[in-house]
């Protein structure tokens, strides 16, 4: 063959396919018969799905603000894992008698409540624009019934712990919103109270009060003027009765009295000034009384018998001008007095000012927050109200799970795809093999390529002997034959897998 390497087409693998048919039957029924063996006794696997609504609240947010502000998809989590922890699977698996068979062989409940919970599955994809407004839980097992009752029952648990969480997220809220209101409310009275101590001890000097403290400033400067024109008036006239009498005094020199009677004058105008400003219990004015009455015990009445009823007269006077003048200039004092109280007043107002706004700032702010709590706390029981009632949002089942009819494993259709192409991949295999290490030549083609290209004249067709016709028929039936053994025995091994309800547990996970 000249060295030439045997190339193998396509249409010698048609040629091949047609002539050796029975290398294509025998591997295609033994896999078909394989696939339906798997199908008949891989056990039945019955999925059952229930659809939960979410149901929004029944009252307008707008009126009544929910305070559970949680996603749906959050929310789901949260209650698979509540539903799906072991205590609750557990619970389950012993009510409905689930796993028997495992529990009788010992089998750990960790185990057992883990295979439980790959069989559930949750799907949040329910919604559009990627709002959840519904979720989907299915469970996977042999009966459908069962299946079924399982389903229904973790649906229940979901509305049931839903509630629940609700009405302790509001219940948390309510309370939670309670206590801050009372600490609030707390340091609210007592910045209350120091902002009151604060006005009752600087009483006067508040700026509210800057403005009546100037018109009082402003009255008493206008007595104080009246005053001092009074004083004035009054100094002026003692100054003329002074005068009047110095003038009578110096024209009659008899009318003078003696040096005693002087001394006794000048006690009395001091007394009377001493009384006006002290009580009688005084010591001044108990020392000024007992001298006069020494002096006039000692000079008797003839000293003022001869006195000018005229000097008597204007000493009165002048005694009594005296007297006025102290008592305005006592007036005066005291208005000045007040004066300077009510400027100290007005002069501590911006000190006051500032002191009292840091106080006020932080009573307003306390005040602000205590009643915006306030507002929220009273939301908090409206919202808590409304989830006692029920009346917030809800899980609703929209379709209870039924026992359902087809399993979805295992998948025939795959089964079927599976091993057909086993079958026909095995039969195209075995041929393509036998056709690359069988050495005959097959044709002209061939022949000329193997040749290196020197053309064939002629060609001798080949010429069966009756022998070869014989064995060429007896290996045909013999296919035949393995074909329809491995029909019959295939049909029987499926039939009686089928009626005997024969089930077989594999090792390994299969993808049908």
């Amino acid at each position: 063959m000249n060295g030439q390497e045997k190339k193998v087409d396509f249409q010698d693998i048609v040629d091949a396919l047609i002539k050796k048919w029975y290398w294509v039957t025998i591997p295609l029924f033994l896999f078909i018969f394989i696939g339906l063996w798997f199908y008949v006794i891989l056990p039945r696997t019955y999925e059952a799905e229930t659809l939960i609504f979410v149901q929004p609240q029944e009252i307008p947010s707008a009126y009544v603000q929910s305070t559970v502000n949680q996603a749906i998809e959050e929310r789901v989590m949260t209650l698979s894992q509540e539903v799906l922890s072991r205590s609750n699977l557990e619970n389950i698996i012993n009510d409905m008698n689930l796993f028997k068979e495992d529990r009788s062989e010992g089998t750990s409940m960790d185990i057992i409540v883990a295979a439980m919970r790959k069989k559930i599955e949750i799907d949040t994809s329910g919604g559009r624009r990627g709002e959840t407004s519904s979720f989907s839980i299915s469970y996977q097992g042999r009966d459908p019934r069962q299946v079924a009752d399982i389903t229904n029952k973790l649906a229940s648990f979901f509305i049931e712990s839903h509630l629940k969480l609700r009405a302790k997220q509001a219940s948390e809220t309510s309370l939670f919103l309670d206590k801050q209101l009372g600490e609030l409310n707390t340091l609210l009275q007592q910045q209350e109270a120091k902002l009151k101590e604060y006005r009752n001890q600087f009483m006067g000097e508040l700026p509210e009060q800057l403005n009546s403290n100037v018109s009082t400033i402003s009255s008493l400067q206008s007595q104080l003027e009246t005053v001092q024109r009074s004083l004035s008036e009054a100094m002026n006239r003692r100054l003329g009765i002074q005068s009047q009498l110095s003038q009578i005094e110096s024209n009659q020199p008899g009318a003078a009295l003696s040096s005693q009677a002087q001394r006794i004058n000048d006690l009395r105008s001091r007394y009377e000034e001493a009384k006006a400003r002290y009580t009688p219990q005084h010591p001044s004015v108990r020392q000024l009384e007992q001298q006069i009455k020494d002096l006039e015990n000692t000079s008797g009445k003839r000293d003022t018998i001869g006195l000018n009823p005229q000097v008597i007269d204007l000493r009165s006077q002048l005694k009594t001008a005296g007297l006025e003048v102290e008592s305005i200039k006592g007036d005066l004092a005291r208005i000045q007095e007040k004066i300077e109280f009510y400027q100290q007043r007005v002069e501590s107002t911006p000190k006051r000012e500032q002191e009292l706004a840091a106080l006020t700032r932080d009573y307003t702010i306390t005040q602000e927050n205590y009643q915006r709590l306030l507002d929220r706390s009273y939301e908090a029981k409206r919202a808590e109200s409304m989830e006692m009632r029920q009346q917030g949002e809800q899980f609703r089942v929209v379709d209870y799970a039924q026992p359902p009819e087809v399993p979805i494993s295992p998948n025939g259709l795959k089964i079927a795809a599976v091993f057909l192409l086993l079958g026909l991949g095995t039969g195209a295999g075995i041929i393509f093999l036998l056709e690359v290490l069988d050495t005959s030549v097959k044709g002209i083609k061939q022949l000329e390529q193997w040749s290196g290209g020197i053309p064939c004249v002629t060609a001798v067709p080949l010429a069966l002997t009756q022998a070869d016709k014989d064995a060429r028929k007896l290996r045909a039936f013999i296919y035949l034959g393995i074909n329809a053994v491995i029909i019959v025995a295939g049909a029987l091994i499926v039939g009686y897998s089928h009626f005997a309800r024969l089930t077989v547990e594999l090792p390994i996970a299969v993808p049908f």
